[in-house]
């Protein structure tokens, strides 16, 4: 379907929002970028800002669910393998998505996330990996009495564990090898009183 001139300028719009947001929280850091700095870097007012989110955190929520779109879209074709192998690949594609915007935006994020305001992000990455395992019992990988979310919050707890090391340490912590690790150390254990 075409889109009329109208959506495609806001569809515009949006995107210049999203992408100058993603450009300043890199240059500025997540607590000094301001809503009035994005709408100028974007050439838009204010006021227009509040037409697509309703808060900066509700737009650096949507910029991060850019980042990791690609592996979001995967999800169903993960929940179809073997689950040590589905929860390997998914934990590594995070990390190198977290890896790929490199540390400092990294520990932007932590700041953002550790926000008590900031609840969606955590919800955000919980209910991905909740659907990687439901996906995982729904196609008879796991089974049906797995604690799906007890199991999530426990690799998500993982993960963010990993990040927030790699930000103390970025010259000694190599984050994707940590979660090849955890993975090779610890899922065989986690999984195997629910492996089919």
């Amino acid at each position: 379907m075409k889109m009329t001139n109208r959506a495609a300028a806001a569809a515009e719009t949006r995107k210049k929002l999203i992408e100058n947001a993603d450009r300043l929280l890199f240059e500025k850091g997540y607590q000094q970028m301001s809503i009035v700095d994005i709408t100028k870097a974007s050439g838009v007012a204010k006021g227009t800002f509040y037409n697509y989110f309703e808060t900066k955190e509700a737009l650096l929520l949507e910029l991060s669910k850019l980042h990791l779109s690609k592996l979001t879209r995967q999800l169903p074709q993960l929940a179809t393998v073997a689950p040590q192998q589905a929860l390997h690949d998914y934990m590594v594609d995070y990390m190198r998505v977290v890896v790929e915007s490199g540390d400092n935006m990294a520990r932007q994020w932590i700041r953002f996330v550790v926000d008590p305001k900031n609840q969606q992000k955590w919800q955000f990455d919980l209910a991905s990996l909740e659907e990687l395992i439901q996906g995982l019992v729904d196609n008879h990988r796991l089974a049906a009495s797995t604690p799906v979310q007890r199991l999530a919050e426990l690799l998500i707890t993982d993960i963010y564990g990993i990040v927030f090391s790699w930000c103390i340490s970025p010259t000694t912590i190599d984050p994707i090898q940590s979660v090849v690790s955890f993975c090779e150390l610890q899922l065989a254990a986690i999984l195997q009183t629910y492996e089919l």
